[in-house]
């Protein structure tokens, strides 16, 4: 099996299960409190590995407590973790709301996230040279972000671009990745546009190919989403479930797409694998505790 690489974010989550999401200056009770391993890169690369994947992780902890708990909890899911260098800031945190019917609302504060910089890249340059596919969020600082993306490319890795928290993206960086993984609020603000409405998909993704994106997967949650293949621009459908908790939704997505092309499987297969790893992972609660394993996966699968 080809070596995934991750690059990016580790977050401990602070998680406040609510009845609904407050208002704008509303006070309300929250009905629980808990911490769960998070942060999207780590989120991947959990999501990857419990499935049988083969994967490394490169990222930036503080030497306090949350940090050794992230750690160990990458070693505990058997990501490799010769790139995880810990530093004096404090690890990051994420403060998640989550309301009765799985939406969610979150406030990241980045911490030891954005010390990640391009010379600890050169120093685990060896690691990308290991890899196959290199997947990068954008929790990390922007240029580190570019500088990870042109080395992977540089080296004729593979490239996930999942561009959340999203901002405005150069075509450099696009015409860098393989494949750009992004849900339709993060499609608003790449393209610059307000509101896009649903007949308009099409036309705002093919604005970013002629920008030089390669492979475009636009994800619409219940909906299913788009895909470009070659020249088309294809649909695919979500499993119908009852959404319990929807944090890890698009990373589980993401680790499941990349542990599916590491398999060496065409992009519509890996899109109908991870679109059955997303509709179970909705379903529990918490970030990686709700990422399933083949088995689990296998046996929802049947049911459905």
């Amino acid at each position: 099996m080809k070596h995934i690489l991750v690059i990016g974010s580790l977050n401990m989550d602070l998680v406040v299960k609510v009845e609904k999401l407050p208002k704008l200056g509303e006070t309300i009770l929250g009905e629980t409190l808990y911490e769960n391993p998070g942060g999207k890169g780590a989120n991947q690369a959990v999501a990857a590995a419990k499935l049988g994947g083969n994967v490394s992780m490169i990222g930036k902890l503080g030497k306090d407590n949350y940090g050794e708990q992230l750690l160990l909890n990458l070693k505990d899911n058997n990501i490799k973790t010769e790139g995880i260098i810990r530093c004096d800031d404090i690890t990051g945190t994420a403060v998640i709301e989550v309301d009765s019917k799985g939406n969610n609302s979150i406030v990241v504060i980045p911490g030891s996230n954005l010390k990640l910089s391009k010379e600890d890249l050169d120093s685990a340059s060896d690691l990308i040279d290991k890899a196959d596919i290199v997947i990068l969020q954008q929790e990390i600082p922007m240029d580190t972000v570019e500088y990870a993306l042109e080395l992977a490319a540089e080296k004729g890795k593979i490239t996930i671009l999942n561009p959340a928290p999203a901002v405005k993206i150069s075509e450099k960086v696009l015409a860098v990745t393989d494949f750009l993984i992004l849900n339709e609020t993060e499609l608003e603000i790449i393209s610059g546009k307000e509101s896009i409405p649903e007949t308009e998909y099409i036309y705002t993704i093919n604005e970013l190919r002629n920008k030089g994106a390669k492979n475009i997967i636009l994800t619409l949650g219940e909906k299913g989403g788009m895909y470009t293949e070659g020249e088309e621009i294809k649909e695919y459908k979500a499993l119908k479930v009852k959404a319990v908790d929807t944090t890890a939704a698009g990373d589980s997505f993401i680790g499941a797409f990349a542990l599916k092309l590491a398999e060496n499987a065409g992009v519509s297969d890996a899109l109908e694998f991870a679109v059955g790893v997303s509709a179970l992972t909705v379903t529990r609660s918490g970030a990686q505790q709700s990422l399933p394993t083949q088995e689990e996966l296998k046996l929802f699968l049947e049911s459905k």
